[in-house]
């Protein structure tokens, strides 16, 4: 696939391109790209501090991924996408991570969500049912919902450099689960012990 990686040269074949990768040089979401109807994938970095907040024209887009380090705001419409699988925002501030409520979530089998300042998560992820990968590292979580046990079919799942001071025990309620990493969170020794005993999981 043709990664195209200029907006003015881009827009000139609009509908033939499939992918971008640009680096947005403005503070402001370039409504330009709302011109790519047929978009399957769209990488964005730079100083953007805002993000759409009306239903986003990408039909086709399966994949997404955003570092906006000056993000101001929520990237909800973002889980609208009717074809969304791979997602990926790193250090862009989110705060929270909101799903939207009243519509079908996008049918994520990967998400990432690094060093966005999470310190929690709703209890509505139990939504995104067809998650396979969940890397979730570099946060402030310090506990998982309740509904996270509904992600029967997550196999990858990242923990590593939250808050965590106790293993959340639910996780071993998750059959499908082959690789899980929790390093670096503040666990008493003891703990450490515990999770090595009783959950065979070895942790720095």
């Amino acid at each position: 696939m043709k990664y195209h990686k200029g907006l003015a040269g881009a827009l000139k074949e609009r509908h033939e391109v499939r992918a971008l990768k640009l680096g947005l040089k403005g503070t402001t979401f370039p409504r330009e790209l709302f011109d790519f109807p047929y978009l399957m994938e769209l990488h964005l970095e730079g100083q953007c501090r805002s993000w759409p907040d009306e239903v986003l024209p990408w039909p086709q887009l399966r994949t997404l991924s955003i570092k906006l380090p000056s993000l101001k705001g929520s990237i909800t419409t973002v889980l609208r996408l009717p074809k969304l699988e791979n997602l990926k925002v790193i250090d862009t501030p989110l705060g929270t991570f909101i799903l939207p409520l009243g519509n079908v979530p996008s049918p994520l089998k990967s998400l990432t969500l690094k060093n966005c300042g999470l310190t929690e998560l709703p209890e509505e992820i139990s939504l995104l049912m067809h998650l396979l990968e969940l890397n979730l590292s570099g946060n402030g979580l310090m506990e998982l919902p309740v509904g996270f046990t509904d992600l029967r079919d997550l196999k990858r799942l990242n923990l590593d450099h939250n808050h965590f001071k106790q293993f959340p025990d639910l996780i071993k309620k998750m059959p499908a689960l082959s690789h899980l990493s929790i390093d670096r969170n503040p666990f008493p020794e003891e703990e450490k012990e515990r999770i090595q005993r009783e959950f065979h999981v070895w942790v720095e």
